[in-house]
């Protein structure tokens, strides 16, 4: 058999670039990481801190609202929209209003991860394995977001999925 000089320097080259290659859509891959949580409706994501506009052009029409009234805050900044399994509640920024908290309430939704009202918290504890847990409500951050996943007093099964802005340290 006989072989040419410089034929293995083709083969490392063509071996380099094809490496190199594979490096771009690696790093492509890394840039496209999830660096937030976000309700994903109709494959278009509602957020917290969004402007309120967007997400009902995304949403649309509500079956319900009501102004949200608490003991600390009681200007009625905070409204929440009630949908069939789920409810988005704004409130004021300035003069803009933004979604504070996405409420999921019903099995007919679910995270991006696939976790809906009705699971058990094992599988809430799959699809978070970085989730801390106390007392039934399990908490998972990424970014500058969060999920409270209240999975009830006794532990059994999830309630509520609840999307928050994350609480600065």
């Amino acid at each position: 058999m006989r072989t040419r000089k410089g034929t293995g320097r083709k083969t490392v080259a063509t071996a380099l670039a094809i490496l190199m290659a594979w490096g771009v859509s690696f790093s492509s891959l890394a840039a496209e990481q999830k660096t937030k949580y976000a309700f994903v409706y109709q494959e278009q994501q509602v957020e917290v801190g969004m402007a309120a506009d967007a997400a009902f052009k995304i949403l649309g029409k509500e079956k319900s609202s009501k102004i949200l009234v608490n003991c600390a805050d009681d200007s009625g900044s905070e409204k929440a929209y009630i949908y069939d399994n789920f409810e988005i509640v704004t409130t004021k920024q300035g003069k803009k209003e933004v979604v504070k908290e996405i409420l999921l309430t019903g099995g007919e939704v679910s995270t991006e991860e696939g976790i809906k009202v009705g699971d058990l918290p094992s599988a809430v504890k799959k699809a978070y394995p970085e989730a801390k847990g106390e007392m039934g409500l399990y908490t998972v951050t990424l970014g500058e977001t969060q999920l409270l996943i209240d999975c009830g007093l006794k532990d059994d099964k999830v309630v509520t999925i609840t999307y928050l802005a994350a609480e600065k340290k």
